[in-house]
């Protein structure tokens, strides 16, 4: 991969990480105004398939093929139940805890997890062994929730 490409990569998964605490902050809002977990996730996901109908109209993607479709694993299909279930803990959780303390407990649970899946290769992932540097890394993450939660 090109520097230039590298970069815009980089630059637009800060983009993605900055989305995430606001996400978090309206989610929370709407289940407040709800007064329902359930249905203010229900509405998210709503929303979510309105805006990227809208999307792929506009970008006039073409719709996969029926083979496409069944030749993923069916495990590959689990995202969005793993979506559903993140937003409903989030709009449960930030209300109680904080959208900063939301947001570094979410990045250490994700730090660990992609050390395991890289480490084990799960999901059909490249693997990448777990060595200090790394778990190093995750430790300061720990360190970093810790100090987030009691300040």
């Amino acid at each position: 991969m090109r520097m230039d490409t590298t970069i815009y990569f980089l630059f637009l998964s800060v983009v993605a990480g900055i989305m995430i605490p606001f996400q978090s902050a309206m989610n929370a809002q709407l289940g407040r105004v709800l007064h329902s977990a359930y249905y203010s996730t229900l509405v998210v996901f709503l929303v979510a398939v309105c805006s990227i109908g809208v999307f792929i109209v506009c970008s006039r993607q073409a719709f996969p093929s029926i083979q496409s479709l069944s030749n993923a694993p069916v495990w590959a299909y689990g995202g969005g139940i793993i979506g559903a279930a993140y937003i409903l803990l989030i709009i449960v959780c930030a209300p109680k805890l904080g959208i900063g303390n939301v947001t570094v407990l979410v990045l250490l649970g994700q730090m660990i997890a992609a050390l395991c899946i890289d480490h084990f290769g799960w999901l059909q992932s490249p693997v990448h062994a777990i060595n200090w540097q790394r778990l190093l890394g995750v430790l300061m993450v720990a360190g970093g929730v810790y100090l987030v939660k009691k300040f």
